[in-house]
């Protein structure tokens, strides 16, 4: 009765409709994912190296 067709079949007609990405676009759709991303990375390697810096000054 409610019989629907498979997920993967959803998922490749989905893909057939959405228009083929062409040229060097971005991978991120949205430029403030791109932005976060790259805050975020920032803010974990610094973190990582001021831990460290804290971690070699204190162990002496």
């Amino acid at each position: 009765m409610f019989r629907r067709e498979p997920l993967e079949e959803r998922i490749a007609r989905r893909q057939a409709e959405l228009p083929p990405r062409t040229g060097r676009r971005s991978q991120f759709d949205q430029p403030a994912a791109k932005v976060l991303l790259i805050l975020l990375a920032a803010v974990t390697i610094a973190a990582h190296v001021i831990g460290g810096v804290l971690l070699a000054v204190w162990a002496h």
